[in-house]
């Protein structure tokens, strides 16, 4: 017995709206010396009062450590590649990666040494084309003990867009942070980073970066 209602058909799914968020795993020997690297922060300028979180402390990174430490180098190969891939896969620009050159550049980058009750409001970043963040050390956050409640404590979530009562789109993604991870973004997506209980420290390292294209 044959379904006269089955056919094949090619197909393939586009995603021709929204903003790619990249995920790359740093290897361990250079979120260690990362770590080492953060761990005396009392020479470096805190950023605080020049950041949207409501966090204590932000101390900065110099641009002249980072490139000495060959991390400068390495943020700007990563996203060269994130805007290569992005022109690839979308519709509005036809890009050619024989005809067209991709620069970054660090425009600047800090530490956000996270502690309990802190938190970053939703927030965007200014005066760059490219964002990142890179987790260094996630402790183990205490339960609320809220039932039925999802655990997004200390969590980040990023918001573009409106809901959508169909369940074919969402205006919202969440993640929960992973050491070692490092999730990059358009600078004008918003986020948000969660509050979280528990006595010990959330720390990441935060750049932006901007990019040219010679065409």
């Amino acid at each position: 017995m044959t379904n006269d209602n089955h056919i094949e058909v090619e197909n393939q799914l586009l995603r021709p709206f929204g903003p790619g968020i990249l995920d790359v795993k740093i290897p361990d020997h250079m979120i260690k010396k990362l770590i080492e690297m953060t761990d005396d922060n009392s020479t470096r300028k805190n950023m605080d009062s020049r950041l949207a979180g409501q966090i204590k402390s932000e101390p900065e990174l110099s641009r002249e450590e980072l490139k000495s430490t060959g991390f400068e180098d390495m943020f700007c190969t990563i996203g060269k590649q994130y805007v290569e891939n992005e022109f690839a896969r979308n519709f509005h620009f036809e890009y050619k990666p024989d005809q067209h050159k991709v620069t970054t550049t660090l425009q600047s980058a800090w530490v956000v040494s996270q502690y309990q009750d802190e938190y970053n409001p939703v927030h965007y970043h200014t005066k760059c084309e490219i964002s990142a963040v890179l987790y260094l050390i996630v402790p183990e956050f205490q339960p609320r003990g809220l039932k039925g409640k999802n655990h997004i404590d200390g969590a980040i979530e990023f918001i573009h867009g409106t809901v959508d009562h169909s369940l074919l789109s969402a205006g919202t993604f969440l993640t929960v942070p992973q050491v070692g991870h490092m999730l990059m973004f358009p600078s004008t997506l918003l986020h948000t980073v969660y509050p979280f209980k528990g006595n010990e420290e959330r720390r990441s390292l935060a750049f932006n970066l901007n990019y040219k294209l010679d065409i």
